[in-house]
């Protein structure tokens, strides 16, 4: 076993540097999150908890509606340092951050979960300017990831990733005794708006040059193109992520939603490892003459692996919930293991996804995320409203099953064009003959 994972590792180093980065990266992320949201369940009330968990999911589905396909195109249209390069970046980041703005305000405006309500009772205006401009921050924080991933930046990925989480400390320190719901979602938010603006205008000094707007190199087209296909198909396969969330929030009291988000947060997390190793498989996919068939191999090993010791793991170690956040928090320790266990077929579905869109397959991209958009939120919509957080354990556990199954049937069904060069359509990839003659996809 190990001699075999020796040998798919051999050449593909930088795939394995990226995804080692993200895993810690997202391994810091929940740590802190995971610290930060006990130390508010021990200082504050459960309800103001359930309506900050509440605010701050959907700062995080705003930015994910809002995203437009532009992690995606950037990875695979924008990821050198020419000027078409910067070009095509900074319109993707000024179209994210207007998008964003305005979902933002729209939430605020036709969805209003009960939550929002502590906006207005701080400030009828304030507190809606305040959730869009997180919101615009937190989306733009993902294009920055996206731009230093391209440049193999892992150190900086990490570090940013690190700095959020500790900010968020000093800051639940301070000494704010009214309106905690909205000061906790202030506190879980900031640090990574910050990081999103401040991000933004630093990025010259590692890419090498400014933000330019012009003029537009004639790949836009197809980068309006795929970016705009991928979009629909991140707003499928990522809805169940960020979408379960809302659907709970809605349904359900600020008590159980306070302990929705404890195991929630956690399944994140291990769904995020396949996730983040679909990143650096996306990057790297046929990148410098490797593999992509070996690189998919690899990814699907790791990112299984993982999963089912995380699965295992949430399993054995479920009451641990209970003694760290008390009692009232029961609820959470009875949904992780199926929740976790969810993330074992998503490892699979994740990495036959990426390897669909790098090899530009939008048929096989759109049928697998349409599959695991529908039979996760479908009956979350229909069991939620009836059986509570056990109908969204249940529903989120079935739809990754039938998804799994789907991503495996289609990855089967286009082996026969497993041979074909990767697509050279982005600066990210080799040209034709080179990618015939360097990377044979045996």
């Amino acid at each position: 076993m190990l001699r075999r994972l020796r040998l798919l590792a051999s050449g593909h180093r930088h795939l394995l540097t990226g995804s080692i980065a993200l895993v810690l990266a997202a391994g810091v992320t929940a740590a802190s999150g995971a610290l930060f949201w006990l130390l508010a369940a021990r200082m504050d009330d459960q309800t103001d908890v359930g309506h900050a968990t509440a605010l701050f999911t959907s700062v995080l589905f705003v930015a994910f509606l809002a995203g437009l396909g532009q992690p995606v195109a950037a990875a695979r249209y924008a990821a050198g340092r020419t000027r078409d390069d910067h070009v095509l970046y900074a319109w993707g980041a000024l179209a994210t951050a207007i998008a964003s703005a305005l979902v933002g305000a729209l939430y605020i405006a036709l969805v209003s979960p009960r939550a929002v309500d502590e906006l207005r009772d701080w400030h009828g205006l304030l507190g809606p300017t305040v959730f869009v401009v997180l919101c615009v921050g937190t989306a733009l924080s993902l294009l920055v990831d996206v731009r230093l991933m391209t440049q193999r930046r892992w150190g900086l990925v990490l570090a940013r990733a690190a700095i959020v989480g500790a900010a968020r400390f000093p800051l639940l320190a301070l000494p704010v005794d009214a309106n905690r719901a909205v000061w906790l979602l202030v506190v879980a938010s900031l640090p990574t708006a910050v990081s999103g603006f401040v991000g933004m205008a630093l990025l010259p000094k590692v890419t090498g040059d400014r933000h330019h707007l012009g003029p537009l190199p004639a790949t836009t087209r197809a980068v309006l193109r795929y970016s705009l296909v991928n979009w629909a198909s991140t707003l499928t396969y990522q809805a169940p992520t960020f979408a379960m969330p809302v659907i709970v929030l809605i349904h359900v009291d600020p008590d159980l939603n306070a302990s929705f988000y404890v195991a929630w947060g956690v399944a994140a997390l291990a769904c995020y490892v396949p996730t983040a190793i679909g990143q650096a498989l996306l990057a790297e996919g046929g990148r410098d003459g490797a593999r992509l068939r070996s690189q998919v191999r690899l990814a699907i090993l790791v990112a299984g692996g993982l999963m089912v010791a995380a699965a295992a793991m949430a399993t054995l170690g479920r009451n641990l919930i209970t003694t760290l956040y008390g009692d009232d928090y029961a609820e959470a320790a009875e949904l992780l293991p199926r929740l976790v266990a969810a993330a074992i077929p998503w490892a699979i579905t994740s990495v036959y996804l990426t390897e669909a869109r790098v090899r530009h397959r939008h048929g096989a991209t759109v049928a697998i995320t349409a599959t695991l958009s529908l039979a996760i939120l479908v009956p979350a919509l229909v069991l939620v409203p009836d059986r509570g957080l056990d109908g969204a354990a249940t529903a989120f556990l079935g739809g990754n099953l039938v998804a799994a199954v789907v991503a495996i049937l289609l990855h089967l069904s286009g082996r026969a064009s497993a041979d074909a060069a990767v697509p050279s359509h982005s600066p990210n990839t080799l040209e034709p003959d080179e990618a015939i003659t360097l990377a044979p996809l045996g």
